[in-house]
């Protein structure tokens, strides 16, 4: 009945020009405070040369944003505005913009896709309600694609998936969708099929209105419409393509599933599948994934993705309720009348405006030069100018409402900060965690008088960048640790274009730590003198490795029933006093419930004492000694290096009430660690990767042993790179391996000389793992 009912009508569609003209008009004016159902807050995610910064620059094009759109290999972009962006072709900064579309306004985030830049990507997400997944037609599935799909899994972002470059040699639909399905463990929903390859790709048949979409011009701005019949080429290959998609969506949808039971007319209906699809995609955001089909470059595909956004992808307040992270109860709705609730989620600071903080508003109104509450920081924040961001443009606006990005003035500003109204109760969002550094290198500079610029410098660039870790040991050594050798690359460019100091980086090193592999029980006592003061304390321990990354402290001693919950009651007000930076006096006082039982009694020239057993220690002590022992696993038995993946248990100890402070008691943790180490076995671990290689198949030896004899690395596994070569049987392999970090310093040249540049890889940081025993005896002799 549905094929009956698809009659055949063609039609041209030139209004797009007329549209961003209307739209270029409306970029002189300043964007109208829109309602939150009209807003898309949205990202671009995908692998390094998927075609990000390229589609962006067409969606700004056919919204009337820019005159004409920019070519990343001309440097041309808006939205790669950096120097070091277009001297290099890739996007190192996540960049924002707002403009309209279809009576919507879109707040647009274009991320990074290479491994080096991912906390940029992790901040981005961290605000946005939906995101753009790009994927190569050629290569499908890449190792970033899938970091920053789960990325955006994390923060339960939908997704839309656009498979570009589908006018290359080489391109697959079915490749590609096959990739999605291994590699992402996703349902795609289908919604286009291309028609045509390589230079013959200029449309692609939409399954929903049944309708092939034709781009007529070079710039894509005039768009046909025709319906498919019988005499279409491609109509069979359509028609399962639809009852394909209309079978999955059944799927997730009774009502939907009812329709193409009956082979219901209603099916034709495309509102009605549309928000099926929005609801199945919001409710399944791991799961299901709708896939447009297009090339950037050339201009083909972007206005259908553009429709998407508002058709599919979620507005504000079809979003989960924020919540309080020291009390998940307290929720706030997105409404103008709430109180304010704004996330920084990065900062910037401008050559003429100073300090600018990106800001999401998730409740209530924020008005420009007003004064407002840093909860996160508990402190008062001025702020200036609010602005609507256009890339590196700012236009100023009044005020902002629930549900928008925007930019604040104040040099207040800290990335991370939830921000709320002076006088409104403390209400904090939750933080980021950003991923931790991998590789450092100490930082030379010319001359003595540069060091006060170059300490300014590095203040501002960690203060735009939280990955980025530097590291003054002494007045003339400093250390900086980030994500990769670009990573710290851009950096010293940064330094020397944007500062005008002239640095360099010392040999590269990746961060090392150390653990233990055995399991070790030690007591001992702690009896000293000072200041005419006896100290006493008596604390018995035990070590042993654990699965977890971090450290952590447990008890196993004798206690009373209710002791555990109250001193988690205890840290948590300590936490909180941390977290505010002062003294809740208010706190009501909470004591530990166990009594004192005496276990030995102290006698020696200062007289005599009683010792009781370590469960009636006050819970401030008790906190003191697990700080200390958590302290004294920060620098390692063997290089120093931060330990990870130790369990220690308290198992008995005793103090005296005159005697044991706490002092004594670091002291008495100190001893301990010095001495029970050779129980350990201490190790050292490093940072491995995953690497995966596309190469020829001719070069796979080579490459191979390369990594095995040369690099410490082990094949994972080896499989044919099918259709990325530009042949439906590729002469080309995937290699995938692990190596370890240090092995990948200087990599991308060799391997380039390897392949006189006919191979190429990307990798991502996957776990830390035990060195070895030679590699560890060359590690613990190396001087640094």
């Amino acid at each position: 009945m549905l094929r009956i009912c698809l009659k055949k009508r063609i039609y041209t569609y030139s209004s797009i020009r007329d549209r961003i003209n209307q739209e270029r008009a409306e970029r002189l004016k300043n964007l109208p405070t829109t309602t939150q159902e009209k807003i898309r807050n949205f990202g671009i995610i995908a692998h390094i040369d998927a075609g990000k910064t390229t589609t962006t620059e067409r969606m700004l094009f056919y919204a009337g944003a820019i005159p004409f759109p920019g070519e990343v290999h001309d440097g041309t972009t808006t939205m790669d505005f950096m120097p070091q962006e277009r001297q290099r072709g890739i996007t190192i900064r996540s960049a924002a913009i707002s403009f309209n579309w279809a009576n919507h306004q879109y707040n647009l985030i274009d991320t990074p896709g290479h491994i080096d830049f991912t906390a940029e990507v992790e901040r981005s997400l961290r605000v946005l309600d939906g995101a753009i997944a790009i994927f190569d037609g050629v290569s499908g599935v890449q190792t970033q694609s899938e970091t920053v799909w789960l990325q955006a899994n994390k923060f339960n972002i939908p997704k839309i998936a656009f498979v570009n470059k589908m006018d290359r040699q080489g391109a697959s639909l079915e490749y590609t969708i096959q990739s999605m399905k291994d590699r992402l463990n996703i349902k795609p929903f289908i919604m286009q099929i291309p028609v045509g390859e390589i230079d013959y790709f200029n449309s692609v048949i939409d399954l929903l209105s049944f309708q092939e979409i034709i781009w007529l011009d070079k710039y894509g701005s005039e768009v046909q419409f025709r319906d498919i019949d019988k005499s279409h080429p491609y109509y069979n290959k359509a028609i399962k393509a639809r009852d394909d998609l209309l079978s999955i969506v059944s799927e997730y949808d009774e009502t939907i599933a009812e329709l193409y039971l009956e082979d219901s007319k209603e099916l034709l209906n495309q509102q009605l599948l549309l928000q099926s699809i929005k609801q199945i995609i919001n409710t399944n955001y791991n799961q299901c994934c709708p896939i447009y089909f297009g090339s950037a470059l050339k201009n083909r595909g972007v206005q259908p993705i553009l429709d998407a956004v508002h058709q599919l992808l979620p507005g504000p307040s079809e979003r989960p309720l924020i919540f309080d992270i020291n009390n998940p109860n307290n929720k706030r709705k997105l409404d103008k009348s709430e109180k304010l609730t704004a996330y920084v989620y990065k900062v910037l600071q401008d050559q003429d405006l100073g300090l600018l903080g990106f800001t999401r508003i998730y409740s209530g109104e924020m008005i420009q030069k007003q004064n407002y509450f840093n909860s996160t920081k508990d402190e008062l924040i001025k702020i200036g100018n609010l602005y609507r961001v256009r890339a590196n443009r700012y236009v100023p606006i009044n005020s902002v409402q629930a549900g928008d990005i925007i930019a604040i003035q104040s040099k207040y500003a800290v990335a991370g900060s939830t921000i709320i109204g002076s006088n409104d109760d403390k209400f904090v969002l939750q933080q980021l965690q950003l991923p931790q550094c991998v590789f450092f290198a100490n930082l030379e500079y010319e001359s003595a008088k540069d060091k006060l610029k170059l300490d300014q410098a590095l203040q501002q660039l960690q203060l735009e960048d939280e990955s980025l870790k530097i590291t003054v040991a002494d007045e003339t050594l400093i250390t900086i640790g980030g994500q990769g050798e670009l990573h710290l690359e851009i950096v010293v460019q940064r330094l020397k274009e944007d500062f005008g100091l002239n640095t360099k980086l010392k040999k590269l090193q990746v961060e090392y730590k150390e653990s233990i592999s055995e399991e070790g029980v030690l007591e001992i006592k702690y009896q000293d003198l000072l200041k005419g003061r006896p100290l006493w304390f008596k604390l018995k321990l035990k070590l042993q490795p654990s699965e977890q990354q971090e450290n952590e402290v447990i008890f196993d001693f004798d206690r009373e029933n209710d002791f555990d919950i109250l001193y988690k009651q205890f840290k948590e007000t300590q936490l909180r006093q941390v977290a505010t930076q002062k003294n809740e006096t208010s706190v009501k006082y909470i004591k530990n419930p166990c009594k004192n039982i005496e276990v030995e009694t102290i006698i020696d020239d200062h007289g005599e004492e009683k010792a009781y057993h370590i469960s009636s220690l006050q819970f401030p002590m008790f906190y003191h000694l697990e700080k200390s022992i958590l302290a004294s696993l920060n620098r390692g038995f063997l290089k120093s290096y931060q330990m990870q993946g130790i369990k220690a248990t308290l198992l008995d100890g005793a103090f005296s009430v005159k005697r044991t402070t706490d002092l004594a008691i670091g002291r008495a943790v100190q001893k301990l660690m010095s001495e029970i180490h050779p129980l350990l076995k201490p190790i050292i671990l490093e940072p491995i990767m995953d690497l995966e290689i596309s190469c020829p198949n001719s070069l796979q030896q080579k490459i191979i042993n390369d990594l095995i004899s040369h690099r410490r690395g082990k094949i994972i596994e080896i499989k044919q790179d099918q259709n990325r070569a530009g042949s439906k049987n590729s002469n080309r392999v995937i290699i995938t391996a692990t190596i370890p970090s240090q092995e990948t310093i200087g990599y991308s040249t060799a391997i380039r000389s390897i392949s006189q540049g006919e191979a190429f890889f990307s990798m991502i940081f996957k776990k830390y793992e035990y060195v070895g025993g030679q590699k560890q005896n060359e590690l613990i002799s190396e001087v640094f």
